[in-house]
């Protein structure tokens, strides 16, 4: 594939002076008292639905944020009209909110930013690190810098609305004549979407578009039971080269296994977790108990283990957090929890949130990272999210992810000897605070005797299957864990994470891969 990074539209890049003009505002005068930054999201994006019916739908959004840190405390404004002097006209009276706050204070901390010459650059990957240095040497305060993830642009479908519902019904159709009168019906829904924005402060001005393709193709059995496969990433229709008859014949194939597959009995069983699953225990285990508000507002059991140095897991047990997954194995681009800043302007970098068992510091947002939990202040990491323009920033999680480890696949079976393998999730659930997890998975196949026999179980009431268990004792239950490709190859780039998203406090949703390589767990409880 011969790839570029994605353009900056140019009718975004003319918002830049404004914003520009809009932090000076935000600041004037009381740059030693407060901290200000602007930004500005856009939303494109096109989606295709086939199924007994036909649907398009294209969905375009853009609004503005704008913030001040004072002290402690966080002002913002946030709206969708693009008229400067009103603008203006509201930065002023943001600011004086903001320092009506400080002057009632003693002593506020003042935060400073870091410019780019600040940067630890050696600890972005390589997609980041060469945009940032695209001009030949580091940009000013003035110099916009755009970020654009990578697709292909010789593959016409990325950018065509009608190639894009033209394949949609194609894949619809070979699902339907692979599955004959064995299926009720099939569908697939395509959705391409590039989320822009843009972030000003003081020391920089920067842009980043990501251009994201999901492919969702679905048959449905005679008794309801339903079948999905899921791909996608921070692509364009490249995305979707793996997309074959195979991919179709194996989608039927499991649908009419599962049409009368027998149901597992409630009980502890040796599993062995693919990609998808053990990325679901990721997110579930330290991901939501590791994020920094959760921490912060005392809703997490994490700062309490950590400042008594409780082991939470084996050698085995290592997650890791990281917004700049550009690769994955084989795979030559990232999954849709991937940026390259978040929504406070933080540059992408990995951090190890669970280290051999061993807790590290949460998921930071600014305010977190300033505040602290009961082990006091910690690092900013680029986890400030929000939904969108119109919700609160929080810290989430972006892409998150067990380390690999050094077997094959088959080399997991043997070690499994009786078992089920665990590849398809089905949601998942974490108590933060009571360390309760649960993880879905759509159906299990079972190991016999260290060999895969093809034999597909489902719940016990017949439907997709739960894998709970206290975290401790699950994270203390990795036996093995296998190479990212699974069949022994060298690994290289991150473990393969898979096309996700995450709510929470029961809405604000965003984008949030999640993965690692194949896991042998001891036992877990299935139900």
């Amino acid at each position: 594939m011969n790839t570029i990074p994605y353009p900056l539209k140019d009718e975004l890049a003319a918002f830049f002076p404004m914003l520009g003009k809009l932090v000076q505002t935000l600041e004037a005068g009381v740059k030693k008292r407060l901290y200000a930054f602007a930004t500005l999201e856009d939303l494109d994006q096109f989606q295709s639905n086939v199924s007994r019916t036909e649907t398009s739908s294209i969905t375009a959004d853009r609004g503005l944020v704008l913030r001040i840190l004072a002290g402690h405390r966080n002002f913002e404004y946030a709206t969708n009209c693009f008229d400067e002097a009103v603008l203006l006209k509201e930065a002023e009276t943001l600011r004086k909110e903001a320092l009506a706050y400080l002057d009632q204070q003693t002593a506020p901390a003042v935060y400073t930013p870091l410019g780019w010459s600040e940067e630890p650059l050696d600890a972005f990957a390589e997609p980041v690190r060469a945009q940032i240095l695209s001009g030949g040497s580091l940009p000013t305060a003035q110099t916009p810098v755009h970020f654009g993830s990578a697709y292909d642009p010789s593959m016409s479908e990325s950018l065509s609305k009608t190639e894009t519902t033209q394949r949609s019904r194609a894949l619809k159709e070979a699902i339907e004549k692979a599955g004959g009168d064995q299926l009720a019906s099939a569908g697939t829904m395509i959705r391409r979407k590039v989320k822009s924005r843009l972030f000003v402060d003081r020391t920089r001005m920067m842009s980043q578009s990501l251009f994201s393709s999901l492919y969702y193709l679905y048959a449905v059995t005679p008794s309801g039971k339903t079948v999905r496969d899921i791909v996608g990433g921070m692509a364009g229709a490249e995305a979707a080269i793996s997309i074959d008859d195979a991919v179709v014949a194996k989608l039927v194939e499991t649908a009419v296994k599962l049409e009368n597959a027998p149901h597992i009995q409630p009980g502890r069983y040796r599993i062995i977790s693919g990609p998808d699953v053990t990325g679901v225990i990721a997110h579930e285990a330290f991901g939501h108990t590791q994020e920094g508000d959760t921490c912060r507002l005392g809703r997490s059991c994490a700062p309490g283990l950590r400042k008594k140095g409780t082991l939470v897991g084996n050698e085995q047990a290592s997650i890791i957090n990281n917004a700049g997954v550009f690769s994955m194995g084989k795979t030559p681009y990232g999954v849709n929890g991937t940026h390259f800043f978040d929504d406070e302007g933080f540059i992408a970098r990995p951090q190890v949130i669970l280290d051999k068992g061993v807790l590290s510091s949460p998921m930071n947002d600014l305010i977190s990272s300033l505040v602290g939990d009961i082990n006091g202040p910690a690092a900013r990491q680029s986890n400030g999210k929000r939904e969108s323009w119109k919700r609160p920033l929080m810290p989430r999680q972006t892409n998150t992810y067990f380390t690999a480890g050094d077997k094959t696949l088959d080399e997991l079976a043997e070690l499994c000897g009786d078992g089920f393998i665990a590849e398809h999730a089905h949601g998942g659930m974490e108590d933060p605070k009571g360390m309760g997890l649960t993880a879905g998975t759509e159906y299990l196949e079972e190991v016999k005797g260290g060999k895969r026999t093809g034999n597909l179980f489902l719940g016990p009431q017949g439907g997709h299957v739960e894998l709970s268990d206290p975290v401790p004792r699950l994270l203390q239950s990795i036996i093995a864990k296998s190479t990212i490709e699974a069949d022994g190859t060298p690994d290289q780039g991150e473990p393969h994470n898979k096309w996700g998203g995450c709510g929470k406090y029961h809405k604000e949703g965003v984008e949030a891969g999640c993965g690692g390589p194949w896991i042998l767990w001891e036992g877990i409880t299935c139900g």
